[in-house]
């Protein structure tokens, strides 16, 4: 489910999930951070940015259920989670000059260096970068497949300690 949220503020902290506000819905909100800020008079007061969505009660039914389902999985709803999901499925350039998605290197690739320890005349191997176009395909042995799987492995490891530092400053 595609949840478009738009940034907002209140002088209050608002609740993560507000199903009181709105008889037709339930609003939804993330990324709550406080600031302070300072008044004319020298004062000092709150105010809360965040991000907030509105649901229908039925869309709200099955944003619950994939909240729950992501919360076992081990996701979240926070800006930052999206970032680092976007990330992941972006590709990046190796050293072959070719486009690969960080993803690869356990959803695909770990696979077939598996499937080769155990039948090592699967390599060497033809690998499509990420536009998938025939001409773009590598003829990889089993050494150079793992070169690549590290490669973006060590790109999923970045990104997900950028998705940690961000997630503390939230």
């Amino acid at each position: 489910m595609e949840i478009k949220y738009v940034n907002s503020q209140s002088n209050e902290k608002p609740s993560e999930i507000d199903i009181t506000s709105s008889a037709d819905g339930v609003y939804i909100r993330r990324d709550i951070k406080e600031i302070k800020i300072e008044q004319e008079d020298g004062t000092i007061s709150k105010m809360f940015n965040f991000q907030e969505a509105f649901l229908t009660k039925s869309e709200y039914e099955v944003f619950a259920s994939e909240m729950i389902a992501n919360k076992i999985n081990g996701n979240d709803n926070s800006q930052a989670f999206a970032t680092y999901q976007n990330k992941l499925n972006t590709p990046i350039e190796y050293k072959n000059g070719f486009t690969y998605k960080p993803k690869w290197a356990e959803t695909v690739y770990a696979g077939l260096l598996q499937k080769g320890a155990l039948l090592p005349q699967l390599f060497p191997l033809k690998i499509y970068d990420s536009t998938e176009k025939e001409e773009r395909a590598q003829i990889m042995t089993m050494q150079e497949l793992t070169e690549l799987s590290i490669f973006l492995a060590q790109a999923q490891e970045r990104f997900f300690a950028e998705y940690k530092a961000e997630k503390t400053n939230v």
